[in-house]
């Protein structure tokens, strides 16, 4: 039987499509809108796999045919949006993001971005503003699915007796397992990977067998109709960026699609599905392939240069220009490549004009990353500017501490700490705490070669300095009490260490979010010795678990320094600096940097801490921030040429040394050992009346 058209299909993909852009936009009621794509998983199989039986029944399957349907679905709308962000970006992007858009370039045009994207920034991170081309990720999914699947059910027809339905049942089953494990032990993996999103796709493979009975009953076809959309609304109005996701929560939108196909299988109908097949819907439904190819890249560049969510007249707006560039698209791009009068009707001359697209566009790409983002494209116009940019580019040393977290994360199971200072000496300090922790490398191990000793480093990402208190960040557990036991088992067990660093993000962890315009990443502490979250707030907590540390530490007889936080810009300082000096009248960098008032409100409950834990004998506070403000009051962002921060809130290694100064006191005395018979006065630290109104 010949696929028929459905309508009410396209106003299925109107919704998904729809859910996508609001969600991006910023549309309030749709922080779940990123299931939209799942949704088109599994329409695509439904489709794909509805068309390929019909032609192996037929005994005409041609894998060339397959492929010339995808060229022409995929390409024609495809290059036009790679040749726009090329544009765009080489306008708006300094050389290092221009660089990575040539990576992506080269990745998209490969369908392979999914692969790339998985070992760059996650999707919901703010760096996804600066891939224009970050959405691709779905088509190299289904690309990449699609090189096998058609292959695999013809092996199924001609070797196992047609039996699809045992072998797709049990790759569903082995693909879901996966996503469901995986979105807690390998996240990233699990959500841009085929294999832990090749159940959704099935899933309308499925549909598309015909081995579900058929329902005649108009008022269970609506029933099933109502619950699909309702499983889709759930997932779209409750999910959030901090949602473990695709796994168990990937179920409701794909069974709910699911549900909204079957209840229409007999063509026959139901009241919803002749709502799906309203005009206006539909129509959005024949463009949506050009509406979620154009929506991304209109984004990006927005809010790359306005630093700030939309409002509303801006999402408006962005919308609107969606529409209207997707229709001109779908009607004068995509059309003439199908259907009766279609442009390069011989196959081969279509072969091989793809084949010129994805050696010219990847070739494109690959020389962009080459050369470095060719920066000589805003050199000659600022002099002095891209080698600013050259110079943050080649400090590569966050990169190489970053990957001392493993080692931290093994002190328990007999790993050594990396030791940062000088050679042929017994490490005699150490430090203790989160990524902000990790960028003082740097001027610790300067202070350190300066005064002839070394130190141990156990640093961890998300990883503040806390006893007894553990962390549910972004839905997973970071295991913390656990790591920072073992930190200070192993601080016991090497008595010549006598002095702690403990420096970390610490408003992050007081407040339970970060810093920045629309940053939804979340952080809830609780008591390790609880099952359940305390009804403490994170502020009480953190002092709780700091004033623990402290104390254990002082009981060992090390002296404790405390470094205070930096101030956290809340936009990629890089990204400032280049915008402002192009694009003066767009992007006022004043605006954008924060002042002493506003750190000293975020830090308000830290600070409070601290100083309270500060009027105990062995204990220093060191403030950072005292050189990181200029004399206007505005955080500084530039010292002598260089950047000081690498994003938008850890110091670069050029900001790391610029407050170095005010470690050379504590080094001094480290070098003398003035205080390894000091005795700290436990006594005040475990008095109530050293404890602090911190609400």
């Amino acid at each position: 039987m010949p696929l028929k058209y459905r309508p009410d299909i396209d106003g299925l993909r109107a919704i998904a499509v729809l859910v996508v852009i609001f969600f991006h936009t910023g549309v309030p009621g749709f922080s779940g809108g990123f299931v939209g794509v799942d949704i088109f998983f599994v329409i695509s199989g439904f489709l794909i796999t509805s068309i390929i039986l019909k032609d192996i029944k037929k005994e005409n399957f041609s894998i060339a045919l397959f492929y010339e349907r995808r060229i022409r679905r995929i390409f024609p709308a495809l290059f036009p949006v790679i040749t726009f962000t090329l544009i765009i970006g080489a306008l708006l992007f300094d050389a290092k993001v221009f660089k990575d858009l040539g990576h992506s370039i080269t990745a998209t045009t490969l369908f392979s971005s999914n692969i790339l994207f998985c070992h760059e920034s996650g999707y919901f991170s703010a760096p996804s503003l600066q891939k224009p081309l970050l959405h691709t990720w779905s088509l190299a999914v289904e690309e990449q699915f699609y090189i096998f699947f058609p292959l695999a059910l013809v092996f199924i027809h001609r070797y196992l007796k047609s039996r699809y339905q045992l072998w797709i049942l049990i790759s569903i089953s082995l693909s879901l397992g996966a996503s469901i494990y995986g979105v807690y032990h390998y996240p990233g993996v699990t959500f841009y990977f085929v294999p832990p999103r090749a159940w959704e796709l099935l899933a309308g493979s499925i549909l598309a067998l015909g081995v579900i009975p058929n329902v005649s009953s108009a008022w269970l076809k609506n029933i099933f109709a109502i619950s699909g959309i309702g499983l889709i609304m759930y997932s779209v109005c409750t999910y959030t960026e901090a949602t473990p996701f695709p796994g168990h929560n990937a179920m409701a939108p794909v069974v709910g699609a699911s549900l909204i196909i079957y209840s229409n299988i007999d063509g026959k109908g139901s009241f919803f599905s002749r709502l799906l097949s309203f005009t206006p819907l539909g129509f959005i439904g024949l463009i949506s392939y050009s509406l979620y190819l154009w929506h991304w890249p209109l984004v990006a560049f927005a809010k790359y240069l306005m630093f700030r969510p939309f409002n509303g007249y801006e999402s408006a707006g962005i919308i609107i220009a969606t529409l209207v560039i997707s229709t001109l698209s779908w009607k004068y791009i995509e059309q003439p490549f199908r259907g009766k009068q279609m442009l390069l009707p011989d196959r081969q001359r279509l072969f091989y004009a793809a084949g010129v697209l994805m050696i010219v566009f990847s070739g494109i790409g690959g020389l962009i990353h080459l050369f470095n983002g060719m920066g000589y494209r805003i050199e000659r116009l600022y002099p002095g500017m891209n080698a600013t940019m050259q110079k943050l580019k080649q400090d590569t040393l966050g990169v190489e501490h970053a990957k001392w977290d493993v080692i931290t994360k093994k002190i328990g199971q007999g790993a050594i700490p990396p030791i940062v200072g000088a050679r042929d000496t017994t490490p005699s300090f150490a430090l203790l705490g989160d990524s902000h922790a990790r960028a003082l490398i740097p001027l610790l191990t300067q202070e350190a070669l300066k005064k002839g000793v070394s130190g141990y480093i156990m640093t961890s990402n998300d990883h503040p300095p806390l006893l007894g208190i553990d962390q549910i960040s972004d839905g997973y557990d970071q295991h913390l009490n656990k790591t920072n036991n073992a930190l200070v088992q192993f601080i016991e067990q090497h008595k010549k260490v006598k002095t702690v660093f403990l420096a970390a993000r610490w408003a992050r962890y007081t407040k339970g979010v970060q810093y920045g315009p629309e940053d939804a990443f979340t952080i809830h502490l609780k008591e390790s010795s609880s099952e359940k979250n305390s009804l403490r707030t994170n502020a009480l907590l953190v002092q709780e678990g700091l004033s623990r540390m402290v104390a254990k530490l002082l009981d060992m007889k090390c002296r404790v320094i405390l470094v205070t936080a930096v101030p956290e810009i809340g936009n990629e300082v890089p990204r400032i600096i280049s915008l402002h000096t192009r694009f003066p009248m767009l992007v006022n960098m004043d605006e954008l940097l924060p002042t002493i008032k506003k750190y000293n409100e975020r830090q308000l409950e830290v600070q409070q801490i601290m100083s309270g834990l500060a009027q105990l004998q062995g204990v220093t506070l060191i403030h950072v921030e005292s050189r990181m403000f200029d004399e206007k009051g505005k955080a500084r962002i530039m010292a002598d040429g260089e950047m000081l921060y690498n994003d938008d809130d850890h110091l670069s290694t050029a900001g790391a040394l610029y407050v170095a100064p005010l470690f050379e006191k504590v080094f001094k005395e480290i070098e003398n050992k003035s205080n390894k018979a000091d005795r700290p006065e436990l006594s005040k630290l475990r008095n109530s009346s050293v404890r602090l109104s911190v609400k």
